[in-house]
């Protein structure tokens, strides 16, 4: 019988996380504030409280995140269905995804800074062509950096796409009133069942452009964009532009808090979404997801950056998320 655990991370500045084994997730980050520690994601009371989150808070999602039209793909001259959870489409792996598993925590790399949780998915799992081994490690380290690190392997030829779906809130009670830095100038256009149509368009004179620090509650409410209108907010990929792993990708602030937080990742792209579907215990736009990952649906265009991972191959991917007092010179 699988057991609910929780793994704690700490460092020497008072910085916080904690990780559930389901879903390998980021249950916690908790950020010193004038003494005080802060919550910076949007979370659920309770550890069990987990086990039936629709909303994928925290979670590693794969074995391909985010969305495959009509659920299929062709792949070295098979085709290939696979589970659809989102309408026709398969949604961060499909119904059974790695979100709602529990992974193995790899008890020789427990640390007081750092953990590795292991999961196998089996050839066919949800449709999926070969068996993947996958596993993710997060370290806090003393310069307030949360780092992930995905490794996988496979026996056969499969797409792989694999993100963390933390919402952040920065210790505020809303998104809408954070600032975002996105060093993007393109991002795919989406149809109208949100999946990408296969053209990259430029940021320029749009409410895509988060290129300068922007109010996400501002360009939200007064775009006249009629997808951003009828999604009520931002659910879009956004393609960053060339730069090394050290340079900052992403950064998100709360004035409020002081708070910056800056994204680094070797990720070609990332997935900006505000929360509006958030329901329930939570309340619509309560945090934002910044999920670095490759282009969604890339199995199904040749001209996206490849998605596919070979037998001879390790997929290796990072996503590090870094906290720190902001000043307007951050």
């Amino acid at each position: 019988m699988n057991q609910l655990k929780v793994i704690s991370l700490n460092n020497k500045h008072g910085m916080s996380v904690e990780i559930i084994n389901f879903g390998a997730r980021v249950k916690s980050i908790k950020f010193p504030v004038n003494g005080k520690a802060i919550e910076m994601t949007v979370t659920y009371p309770l550890k069990e409280d987990y086990l039936n989150d629709s909303f994928y808070l925290g979670a590693t999602c794969g074995r391909v995140c985010n969305r495959i039209s009509g659920s299929k793909f062709e792949l070295e001259d098979k085709h290939y269905q696979l589970t659809n959870n989102d309408g026709n489409n398969c949604l961060h792996g499909g119904v059974d995804n790695f979100s709602f598993r529990y992974w193995k925590i790899d008890n020789g790399s427990i640390t007081p800074s750092s953990v590795s949780l292991r999961l196998t998915s089996n050839d066919s799992d949800q449709g999926f062509p070969g068996t993947i081994k996958v596993s993710v490690t997060y370290e806090l380290t003393d310069e307030n950096k949360l780092v992930v690190q995905y490794f996988a392997n496979t026996d056969k030829s499969t797409p792989i796409n694999l993100t963390n779906h933390s919402y952040f809130t920065l210790g505020e009670d809303n998104c809408e009133s954070l600032l975002l830095k996105v060093n993007a100038s393109s991002f795919l256009e989406l149809n109208d069942t949100n999946l990408p149509t296969g053209k990259i368009l430029s940021v320029n004179a749009s409410d895509f452009n988060f290129k300068t620090f922007e109010s996400i509650g501002r360009k939200q409410q007064e775009t006249l964009d009629p997808l951003l209108i009828k999604m009520k907010g931002y659910d879009h990929c956004f393609v960053f532009d060339p730069s090394p792993l050290k340079q900052a990708k992403a950064q998100l602030v709360s004035l409020e808090n002081k708070i910056c937080m800056t994204m680094y990742t070797d990720q070609p792209a990332l997935q900006l979404y505000t929360g509006a579907y958030l329901s329930g215990q939570f309340k619509a736009y309560q945090g934002v997801c910044l999920e670095a990952q490759n282009y969604p649906d890339a199995v199904n265009f040749k001209h996206f950056p490849n998605s596919i991972l070979k037998a001879d191959e390790t997929y290796n991917r990072t996503i590090i998320f870094g906290f720190e007092k902001y000043n307007s010179h951050t």
